[in-house]
């Protein structure tokens, strides 16, 4: 597989247009916004462990230089943002977030978005849902055009602009048709903060079943009238990944298998079922029964909970199994970052290292030095570990711990992999813990994991690259209007099959 670093010139292109949109709440004079920006810089420089991993210190002093140099008018916050955000996506780190707050925040809450709903393929954007009062598109409809741009140039804008680890695009992709969290991805984010802050569209379309080609206008809605629209229009619920349980267990006797969903990896005591118990159960029914085949789908996870990543290993390895070999730290004193730290109790920002838990490999590095964590330590399988096939369902929403998760199967098992490539790397992300900063005039908050987690029993893989399927699933838009899962036919079929 071959992939490319984004060209640094990439940003530099899109920074000359900044403060040709429109008036945002917020105005940065350019020492404020250089403030922020040096300040920004300082606390990535301090705390990214992994800030040279893809491109070397000079291309990046290069783009901050660069982007640094343009702040010499005033400049709106919204286009702080978006510059600070491009900035931050180009270190190719998924756990870099830049997240709005304040005033910022209220623009982006009470921003007019496109009426409809987005999903992307290799084939293009693709239009779902139409929530606004006049003529409705017809869901699968392709986009040809918004407000003069074509699709394609507005896909290539926008994915500059998106964080996520390593050189994995499908991650990218995922985040775009993401819509539970509008405040911090999504098309919607994307195309306010990187093309066009309209709040009415000229949309040109090749219409589905038809294929001829529509030109319509439509008002932008708000977040809160789409999403209630979409409700009463479609029967939906925008935000159903948190209220759906994870995870859920089914078992189909006839055809000899069974489906195991973890669509999130963190636990709601509202929602969620006990997720140690219903393993128990769940493998015990396996190994009673006999069951031949589990299907496991971690599409969309989003990641969270390392014990729940453990849990499930041990019962699908019979060998012990620990999820890290080794976590580096870059610093155990935050104290320089004391004035713009957040979420912490800034009286204390030397971590205790009386036990020697944690020995200098430099003078900004510290990696483990012996097994105080349980994730470094081996654990077990368990008495009713599986026997039989396994298949993994994998995209590039599968993230942070799902992706470790699934790097973690790929190694232990014969596990078939269907879908696309999962979106973190393979070799283990940089995660766990946060150093929250929050800059001091525009109070852009980013989140900066100074942590690196090596995962266990390496293998060789493509640096930077996630869990690659063995059968790769590409979705037409055919196949979203006929409510088609295509990585679960691939599975069934394979299944029937007898592979």
């Amino acid at each position: 597989m071959t992939k490319k670093l984004t060209p640094i010139f990439t940003l530099a292109l899109c920074l000359v247009s900044v403060g040709l949109w429109g008036q945002s709440t917020t105005v940065l004079s350019p020492a404020q916004a250089q403030e922020d920006l040096n300040t920004l810089r300082f606390a990535l420089e301090y705390t990214h462990p992994r800030l040279y991993k893809y491109e070397d210190r000079a291309t990046f002093s290069h783009r901050w230089d660069s982007a640094y140099a343009t702040l010499t008018e005033e400049i709106s916050g919204m286009d702080f943002l978006r510059m600070v955000s491009q900035l931050n996506a180009q270190v190719n780190c998924g756990h870099l977030y830049t997240i709005a707050q304040a005033t910022l925040r209220e623009e982006l809450t009470r921003r007019k978005v496109l009426p409809f709903y987005v999903k992307l393929s290799n084939e293009g954007i693709f239009l779902f849902d139409d929530c606004s009062a006049g003529a409705p598109i017809p869901n699968g409809s392709r986009l040809l055009t918004i407000n003069g741009r074509t699709a394609e140039d507005v896909l290539a804008q926008i994915l500059t602009g998106i964080p996520s680890d390593g050189l994995i695009e499908t991650r990218k992709r995922r985040l775009a048709d993401q819509y539970n969290n509008t405040l911090i991805k999504g098309f919607d984010l994307y195309y306010y903060l990187y093309v066009d802050r309209s709040e009415v569209f000229e949309i040109g379309y090749q219409e589905y079943a038809t294929g001829e080609i529509r030109q319509i206008r439509k008002e932008g809605m708000t977040l809160e009238n789409r999403r209630n629209a979409l409700q009463a229009l479609h029967g939906k619920d925008q935000r159903s990944w948190y209220s759906t349980p994870s995870p859920r267990f089914q078992l189909n006797e006839e055809l000899n298998y069974a489906l195991l969903t973890l669509s999130r990896s963190f636990y709601d005591p509202k929602v969620d079922p006990n997720y140690d118990s219903l393993l128990q159960a769940a493998f015990a029914q396996l190994q009673e029964k006999d069951v031949g085949h589990l299907i496991i789908d971690l599409r969309d996870n989003e990641g969270g909970s390392e014990h729940q990543e453990m849990e499930l290993i041990s019962y699908l390895s019979d060998q012990p199994y620990k999820l890290y070999a080794h976590i580096l730290q870059s610093h155990l004193d935050w104290r320089p970052l004391k004035s713009v730290i957040m979420e912490r109790d800034t009286s204390q920002l030397v971590f205790n290292n009386d036990d020697e838990y944690m020995r200098r490999l430099s003078g900004d590095l510290w990696i483990n030095n012996y097994e105080y964590d349980r994730n470094l330590q081996l654990q077990p399988p368990k008495a009713t570990t599986f026997q039989g096939q396994v298949y993994v369902l994998i995209n590039g929403g599968t993230f942070s711990s799902a992706a470790d998760l699934a790097g973690a199967i790929k190694k232990t098992t014969k596990a078939v992999f269907i879908g696309e490539e999962a979106g973190g790397t393979f070799e283990g992300p940089t995660g766990g813990i946060s150093m929250v900063v929050q800059l001091p005039h525009s109070e852009i908050m980013v989140r900066i994991s100074p942590n690196t987690h090596l995962s266990y029993q390496y293998q060789q893989h493509p640096i930077g690259s996630g869990v690659l399927p063995d059968y790769e699933i590409l979705y037409t838009a055919e196949d979203w209007v006929e409510g088609k899962d295509l990585e679960i036919e691939k599975a069934l079929e394979l299944i029937q099959q007898g592979k």
